[in-house]
């Protein structure tokens, strides 16, 4: 079981403290990796190095605006599921300019706004914890 979060663009340092904690956290349920690619404003130049960075066999889940929502419940059904079916899960967040597909087996909004893919990235990460700790029996989630 493998998480990775293919992310579009560096993390800025206002944001460094948060990431940090939420990695720390994720790692306790399951292997957590972040890979940060290269902004190049140019959607298809970042979706063919996005592409290449899908890990082979992968469940794939990208974060666009008209993806679907899902509440904490079922998003943590969804990692349960899929971890099960596929052993990893690799979520991908685009860059300022979008990205085009990259064969994503679903597509996720985590609001039905546009967020700088440094805030998504975080919501992203806390809702991939609460969603472990949901399945885990955690207190976190009290929903």
């Amino acid at each position: 079981m493998k998480i990775v979060l293919i992310v579009v663009g560096k993390l800025k340092t206002q944001f460094k403290e948060t990431d940090d904690f939420f990695q720390k956290r994720i790692k306790i349920y399951s292997p957590f990796e972040v890979i940060e690619l290269k902004e190049r404003n140019d959607p298809a130049l970042e979706t063919e190095s996005i592409i290449k960075s899908i890990p082979s066999n992968s469940f794939v889940v990208a974060l666009r605006e008209t993806g679907k929502c899902l509440d904490s419940l079922a998003f943590s059904k969804l990692l349960e599921q899929k971890l099960a079916d596929f052993g990893t899960i690799c979520f991908v967040i685009g860059g300022a300019y979008g990205f085009g597909s990259v064969n994503e087996n679903l597509s996720l909004s985590i609001a039905p706004w546009t967020l700088p893919h440094q805030l998504a990235r975080i919501n992203l990460m806390e809702q991939i914890y609460r969603g472990l700790s949901i399945l885990n029996g955690s207190n976190y989630h009290h929903g």
